[in-house]
């Protein structure tokens, strides 16, 4: 059984002329397609949970969670040049945020995942907001993964992020950066927003090698996620050994967004989802929480659906792909990274 959290309230968070990437038609035709799949019986759809302060307090500073306050009050304008807000956009994204939260601990206690469909997204939010040296919140409001991981933390769990989102995750890094209990995988592409994710970028004093940045160029696809899922990712758990999972899903890594140049299909979506299932059916991860991020056209339905399915078991994960490490040097610098702090050895050839 997979535990999905859908909340109509999303669609009160709105840009009112419609021309915004992030609308409520994602999330609405993302949750239709899961809807008409055969995996829809094996599917437990839950409303969002109060939202609760304290939870908010967990994630961000008191002065940024004041700031949004405020601000929504406004009513509808963009508080920086990618991000809107609107009268209702506080209370819907406190209620996905205690949601997030809620979930990882509800995961343990039931050893079934969790999938939640937030909007507004969360993974560029840092603890005061933009995070990193980002000029903007990147859409972004509270941020619903780190309150996932929290949650996992507070429950004792030694606790693995990836984040595939084609944008990093600096949020997310930003407010973990000096917790070496948190392993942050982020797989990302080089060079756009919101600059940040560089592979050496590693974590904070006392952090050092908890935070592995893999951006990659422009076009890279399935061969080269599906190598660093072999030859990085799988070997990362096998030594980190986490009991709790968290991923930021966002499907504009998805070749033919409209916002982002990777060419990821479905094949790298089920591969992931299917890697950390056998995990958790082995009782090796004890929570899963997956948060639904960035996504802004038909690959978020499709890579949601496989996501969905290898989860299920549904979809039985084949391919027949050359595997290739990435072009550049990111593999190379990524080497010294996991020698390092890791003790790891990755072959630089294909």
């Amino acid at each position: 059984m997979l535990n999905v959290v859908y909340d109509e309230i999303h669609k009160l968070h709105l840009d009112p002329s419609g021309r915004h990437p992030e609308n409520p038609r994602r999330v609405e035709e993302a949750f239709s397609v899961l809807k008409k799949s055969e995996v829809w019986s094996r599917i437990k759809v839950h409303g969002t949970f109060e939202g609760e302060f304290e939870k908010l307090k967990l994630i961000h500073s008191k002065s940024y969670i004041s700031f949004i306050e405020e601000e929504c009050g406004r009513g509808f304008h963009y508080i920086d040049s990618d991000t809107y807000v609107n009268e209702k956009t506080f209370y819907i994204a406190s209620r996905f945020i205690s949601t997030s939260y809620y979930a990882s601990i509800k995961s343990l206690e039931s050893s079934e995942p969790w999938l939640i469909m937030p909007r507004p997204p969360g993974h560029h939010a840092g603890r005061n907001g933009c995070a990193m040296g980002a000029p903007t919140l990147g859409f972004c409001i509270f941020n619903n993964s780190a309150a996932a991981a929290q949650a996992m933390l507070d429950s004792g769990l030694r606790t693995l992020i990836i984040d595939f989102d084609a944008h990093h995750g600096n949020g997310t890094q930003d407010i973990f950066w000096n917790e070496p209990r948190v392993l942050h995988i982020d797989l990302h592409q080089e060079g756009i927003y919101p600059g940040t994710g560089d592979v050496g970028d590693i974590g904070g004093i006392g952090a050092e090698g908890s935070k592995i940045n893999i951006p990659l160029p422009a076009f890279t696809g399935d061969p080269e996620y599906l190598w660093l899922l072999d030859n990085v990712i799988k070997p990362l758990i096998e030594v980190f050994k986490p009991e709790g999972v968290v991923v930021s899903a966002g499907f504009d890594s998805h070749v033919g967004d409209p916002l982002t140049m990777l060419h990821v299909t479905e094949y790298t979506y089920s591969a992931i989802a299917s890697t950390i299932m056998d995990l958790m059916n082995s009782g090796i991860v004890k929570s899963f929480v997956t948060i639904l991020e960035g996504g802004y056209g038909e690959g978020l339905n499709m890579g949601l659906k496989a996501y969905v399915e290898s989860i299920l078991g549904f979809r039985c994960f084949k391919y027949d792909l050359k595997l290739k490490p990435p072009r550049g040097v990111v593999v190379r610098e990524l080497s010294n990274v996991l020698r390092d702090y890791w003790g790891l050895s990755i072959s630089l050839t294909d």
